[in-house]
Protein backbone atom coordinates (compact mmCIF):
# COMPACT_ATOMS: atom_id res chain seq x y z
CA UNK A 1 0.00 0.00 0.00
CA UNK A 2 1.41 3.35 -1.03
CA UNK A 3 1.13 6.32 1.31
CA UNK A 4 0.43 9.87 0.29
CA UNK A 5 2.93 12.55 1.22
CA UNK A 6 1.18 13.40 4.50
CA UNK A 7 0.84 9.78 5.63
CA UNK A 8 4.46 9.00 4.76
CA UNK A 9 5.48 11.77 7.11
CA UNK A 10 3.51 10.19 9.98
CA UNK A 11 4.42 6.59 9.14
CA UNK A 12 0.78 5.41 9.12
CA UNK A 13 -2.42 6.26 7.27
CA UNK A 14 -4.48 8.80 9.17
CA UNK A 15 -7.61 7.68 7.34
CA UNK A 16 -7.35 4.02 8.38
CA UNK A 17 -8.90 3.85 11.84
CA UNK A 18 -9.95 0.90 13.98
CA UNK A 19 -12.09 1.35 17.08
CA UNK A 20 -10.97 -0.09 20.38
CA UNK A 21 -13.27 -2.87 21.59
CA UNK A 22 -15.42 -1.48 24.41
CA UNK A 23 -16.55 -3.01 27.70
CA UNK A 24 -20.12 -3.11 26.36
CA UNK A 25 -18.95 -5.21 23.41
CA UNK A 26 -17.03 -7.53 25.73
CA UNK A 27 -20.24 -8.16 27.69
CA UNK A 28 -22.23 -9.13 24.58
CA UNK A 29 -22.23 -12.93 24.14
CA UNK A 30 -23.01 -12.66 20.41
CA UNK A 31 -19.93 -10.53 19.81
CA UNK A 32 -17.73 -12.88 21.83
CA UNK A 33 -19.14 -15.83 19.87
CA UNK A 34 -18.37 -14.08 16.57
CA UNK A 35 -14.83 -13.12 17.65
CA UNK A 36 -14.13 -16.71 18.62
CA UNK A 37 -15.67 -18.01 15.39
CA UNK A 38 -13.53 -15.62 13.35
CA UNK A 39 -10.38 -16.65 15.21
CA UNK A 40 -11.28 -20.33 14.80
CA UNK A 41 -11.83 -19.85 11.05
CA UNK A 42 -8.25 -18.63 10.60
CA UNK A 43 -6.92 -22.17 11.31
CA UNK A 44 -3.87 -20.95 13.20
CA UNK A 45 -2.40 -23.48 15.64
CA UNK A 46 -2.51 -22.42 19.26
CA UNK A 47 1.28 -22.31 19.40
CA UNK A 48 1.34 -19.69 16.61
CA UNK A 49 -1.33 -17.30 17.86
CA UNK A 50 0.99 -15.14 19.95
CA UNK A 51 3.34 -14.44 17.05
CA UNK A 52 0.43 -14.01 14.62
CA UNK A 53 -1.26 -11.42 16.86
CA UNK A 54 1.91 -9.43 17.47
CA UNK A 55 2.73 -9.45 13.74
CA UNK A 56 -0.76 -8.27 12.79
CA UNK A 57 -0.47 -5.35 15.19
CA UNK A 58 3.04 -4.51 14.02
CA UNK A 59 1.98 -4.51 10.36
CA UNK A 60 -1.22 -2.49 10.84
CA UNK A 61 -0.87 0.69 8.77
CA UNK A 62 -3.49 2.72 10.60
CA UNK A 63 -4.22 3.76 14.17
CA UNK A 64 -6.48 2.60 17.01
CA UNK A 65 -9.13 5.04 18.18
CA UNK A 66 -10.20 5.03 21.81
CA UNK A 67 -13.64 6.03 23.10
CA UNK A 68 -12.50 9.64 23.47
CA UNK A 69 -11.33 9.84 19.84
CA UNK A 70 -7.67 9.85 20.77
CA UNK A 71 -5.06 7.34 19.63
CA UNK A 72 -4.63 4.27 21.80
CA UNK A 73 -1.52 2.10 21.89
CA UNK A 74 -2.42 -1.49 22.67
CA UNK A 75 -0.58 -3.22 25.49
CA UNK A 76 0.73 -6.39 23.85
CA UNK A 77 2.29 -7.36 27.19
CA UNK A 78 -1.05 -8.93 28.17
CA UNK A 79 0.07 -11.87 26.02
CA UNK A 80 3.40 -12.18 27.86
CA UNK A 81 2.14 -14.64 30.43
CA UNK A 82 3.16 -18.16 31.30
CA UNK A 83 1.31 -20.72 29.21
CA UNK A 84 -0.38 -18.09 27.02
CA UNK A 85 -0.52 -20.66 24.22
CA UNK A 86 -3.07 -22.62 26.27
CA UNK A 87 -5.23 -19.52 26.63
CA UNK A 88 -5.12 -19.10 22.86
CA UNK A 89 -6.04 -22.77 22.50
CA UNK A 90 -9.09 -22.31 24.72
CA UNK A 91 -10.23 -19.00 23.21
CA UNK A 92 -9.19 -19.10 19.55
CA UNK A 93 -8.81 -22.74 18.62
CA UNK A 94 -12.01 -24.27 19.96
CA UNK A 95 -15.45 -23.62 18.48
CA UNK A 96 -18.06 -22.12 20.76
CA UNK A 97 -21.07 -24.44 21.17
CA UNK A 98 -24.42 -22.98 20.09
CA UNK A 99 -26.18 -23.84 23.34
CA UNK A 100 -23.74 -21.91 25.53
CA UNK A 101 -23.63 -18.14 26.02
CA UNK A 102 -19.91 -17.27 25.98
CA UNK A 103 -18.53 -14.70 28.38
CA UNK A 104 -15.17 -13.20 29.19
CA UNK A 105 -13.75 -13.64 32.66
CA UNK A 106 -12.43 -10.52 34.35
CA UNK A 107 -8.86 -11.84 34.27
CA UNK A 108 -8.97 -12.25 30.49
CA UNK A 109 -10.87 -9.07 29.62
CA UNK A 110 -7.83 -7.07 28.47
CA UNK A 111 -6.46 -10.00 26.48
CA UNK A 112 -9.73 -10.34 24.61
CA UNK A 113 -9.95 -6.58 24.11
CA UNK A 114 -6.47 -6.43 22.57
CA UNK A 115 -6.98 -9.55 20.45
CA UNK A 116 -10.40 -8.44 19.19
CA UNK A 117 -9.17 -4.93 18.42
CA UNK A 118 -6.28 -6.31 16.38
CA UNK A 119 -8.59 -8.69 14.52
CA UNK A 120 -11.02 -5.82 13.90
CA UNK A 121 -8.22 -3.62 12.57
CA UNK A 122 -7.03 -6.39 10.27
CA UNK A 123 -10.48 -7.12 8.80
CA UNK A 124 -12.84 -4.20 9.50
CA UNK A 125 -15.56 -5.20 7.02
CA UNK A 126 -16.03 -8.59 8.62
CA UNK A 127 -15.91 -7.10 12.10
CA UNK A 128 -18.86 -4.83 11.30
CA UNK A 129 -21.07 -7.91 11.52
CA UNK A 130 -19.82 -9.12 14.89
CA UNK A 131 -22.82 -9.40 17.18
CA UNK A 132 -25.38 -8.67 14.46
CA UNK A 133 -28.17 -11.22 14.25
CA UNK A 134 -30.92 -11.35 11.65
CA UNK A 135 -34.46 -10.92 12.88
CA UNK A 136 -36.57 -13.97 12.12
CA UNK A 137 -40.19 -12.97 11.70
CA UNK A 138 -41.21 -16.45 10.57
CA UNK A 139 -41.15 -18.08 13.99
CA UNK A 140 -44.38 -19.23 15.61
CA UNK A 141 -45.51 -17.09 18.49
Amino acid sequence: MEFCYHCTRFGFCRNRVARLVTNKELCNPDIIRDIRAHAYSLFIPYTGWHEYTVNLYRDYRGWICGPDGMEVLLDIDVFEADNIAYWFRAFCCTPCPNDIAPYVREEARERVRVLATILRAHNPKLALMWGVRAANDNEKI
